[in-house]
């Protein structure tokens, strides 16, 4: 439901068409990574459509968003990367899913919670620079071997993380491939080897493994801010509406604090969108929406529901006409980049944080 004609539209489409293309560009296929509800896209339809379109492998952060897509009917294999509680272990097993090993201790406690005939697939997490979960190269072999002995286990992949592919002059990304690439010489190597996430397969050349770990570039986005990457597509714009109109005099102010204060008449209107829709409150007198194909600066402080923007320079406006929030209008766009670095974070914030109440629209 559309009730107050706000929403966001989800181009699945632009979605199959980035994988794709990231897969020919960099020779390796895509496992697209659905965390985070597919960083705001939404995980589940997403999901559907990677199974109907020939995608063999799904990625996600925690237990539960793995559940949420089995229960949805998708049978696809699907990769846990995160922490979850041992005492879980069955219901991983129960749903067909592969869960990440960091340390002998998280094996352990998952083992006790198995039965001898129970068999849960595995992959084994190297850290080779992150820093985050995960033992260096020369203590991952240990657990390796702990893995290979206890029976309750299928080790069937094994992965490290890229800690500055979007940086392509930065020596730690070599650093992180040598070590990778030296323990799995001394492994029996699994089913699955993994190591490129979207920076590293659109930016670097690397032709390791079955499948590349693709999170922002599969949503169209730019996986790092020194090079561009013309080929993505943004998959999601965000649109709101003219709820009312009004003319205000010189001296007249906007917003909580009255930290706007018209120096001229001005025509502003009023946009049934705000922080709580995941439009960020820092935006407040500086952000901009798209209105008939020309930029409304935000007037005054962007409240939870609403915002009022200046359309005095803009022709033929009227309650219900689009707004759009990120997306294009005419010939201009405002981007997720854009909105980061004006509130100085970075575009995975800004998709993440497109709320639940905002309804998406697939087309």
């Amino acid at each position: 439901m559309k009730s107050r004609d706000t929403y966001a539209e989800v181009n699945t489409g632009i979605f199959l068409r980035n994988i794709f293309e990231i897969s020919k560009r960099s020779g390796i296929h895509v496992a697209p990574v659905l965390k985070a509800d597919a960083y705001g896209h939404g995980a589940v339809k997403l999901a559907q459509v990677c199974e109907q379109n020939g995608i063999g492998f799904l990625i996600v952060a925690f237990l539960e968003e793995a559940i949420e897509i089995r229960e949805s009917g998708v049978l696809l294999p699907i990769l846990v990367l995160n922490y979850f509680n041992p005492k879980y272990a069955k219901t991983a097993l129960f749903n067909d899913l592969s869960v990440t090993i960091f340390s002998k201790d998280q094996k352990d406690a998952i083992s006790a919670y198995l039965d001898e005939n129970d068999r849960l697939k595995v992959h084994l997490k190297v850290d080779t620079g992150m820093g985050r979960l995960g033992l260096t190269t020369n203590e991952a072999f240990e657990l390796y071997d702990d893995i290979q002995k206890d029976k309750r286990f299928i080790f069937e992949g094994i992965y490290t993380h890229f800690s500055a592919a979007d940086d392509p002059s930065d020596l730690l990304n070599a650093h992180q491939v040598d070590e990778f690439n030296e323990f799995i010489k001394k492994i029996r190597k699994p089913k699955y080897v993994h190591i490129s996430n979207s920076a590293a397969a659109t930016c670097l050349d690397i032709k390791i493994g079955n499948f590349s770990r693709i999170g922002i570039a599969a949503y169209g986005l730019q996986p790092s801010g020194r090079v561009k990457i013309d080929y993505l597509k943004p998959v999601m714009s965000v649109h709101s509406t003219v709820a009312f109109m009004k003319s205000i005099d010189q001296g007249r102010t906007i917003g909580y604090g009255h930290t706007f204060t018209a120096d001229k008449k001005m025509k502003v209107a009023t946009v049934p969108f705000g922080y709580a829709d995941g439009l960020p409150r820092s935006l407040s007198n500086r952000g901009h929406v798209l209105l008939n194909g020309k930029r409304a600066k935000i007037l005054g402080r962007i409240s939870m529901d609403q915002i009022v923007v200046d359309v005095s320079n803009i022709e033929d406006v009227k309650i219900g006409d689009d707004i759009v929030i990120i997306g294009k209008s005419g010939k201009d766009e405002i981007t997720s980049e854009e909105i980061a670095e004006l509130v100085g974070t970075i575009n995975y914030e800004i998709v993440c944080g497109i709320s639940k109440r905002v309804p998406r629209i697939y087309i």
